[in-house]
């Protein structure tokens, strides 16, 4: 299934926040107790899904069982810098495992040095494997990218059939801003969905970076509960 959405404006979003958020524990020390504690508040904050290194991937799942929350994975992560092979390779076993999201790292360095075709090429061969099984998303890790790179990735991840834009893993250090999502949003104009992630912590940021399209974010669990309590006080 793809789900890709046909403009949900701003205020959507705003207005269930948690189902447009998702939380994770993608850090390499995050350990059982850490998952557990992931899976527990994901839960309790209805939040759409919870992302976990791939070899938690099968304690996610079972820890949601029966809650709603989808469990996600990602794919070549942090650095993007596996090969082509290994990618898919991954992916297919992900899948087989059960996860109900998936993120890919592009090749970073390929696309900093504009081999875009490696780039497109590299998540066709994913998007295949996943062929809509489950929401996909191509990382573009945008701290490390100047806008001509920026610009290239967005054009490389709609040319594959990747349904997603996501902004970041969280590992770089780099933020994700507001300027970053400007340029994502006229770059991707309508072709794909996007979600910000990395470094985004206040309501303040969402509802500007959902003003300009964004319909999912990826937030650490003390910020994302902060954002929904706060968008429910402005709703109050």
């Amino acid at each position: 299934m793809s789900d890709v959405t046909t403009a949900v404006g701003a205020e959507a979003v705003l207005s269930d926040l948690a189902a447009h958020i998702d939380i994770s524990c993608v850090q390499a020390p995050h350990s059982r107790a850490d998952i557990e504690e992931l899976a527990r508040r994901a839960a309790a904050g209805h939040f759409v899904s919870a992302h976990v290194l791939p070899g938690w991937l099968p304690v996610m799942r079972e820890l949601l069982t029966g809650t709603g929350v989808l469990a996600g994975s990602p794919v070549g992560f942090p650095s993007g810098g596996a090969t082509t092979a290994t990618k898919v390779a991954e992916a297919r076993e992900l899948l087989d495992l059960g996860a109900q999201e998936l993120d890919v790292v592009v090749a970073i360095g390929r696309l900093r040095s504009g081999e875009t075709g490696y780039v497109t090429d590299e998540l066709a061969a994913v998007a295949e494997v996943v062929a809509d099984a489950v929401p996909l998303r191509a990382i573009l890790e945008v701290g490390h990218l100047d806008e001509t790179a920026l610009r290239s990735g967005v054009d490389a991840a709609v040319a594959a059939g990747i349904p997603w834009i996501k902004t970041g893993t969280g590992w770089s250090g780099r933020p994700t801003t507001i300027e970053h999502i400007r340029i994502i949003a006229e770059q991707v104009d309508g072709r794909a969905a996007i979600k910000a992630a990395g470094g985004i912590r206040d309501i303040e940021t969402i509802r500007t970076m959902a003003a300009l399209g964004v319909t999912r974010f990826g937030m650490n669990a003390d910020s994302a509960v902060a954002a929904v309590a706060a968008s429910r006080r402005d709703d109050a």
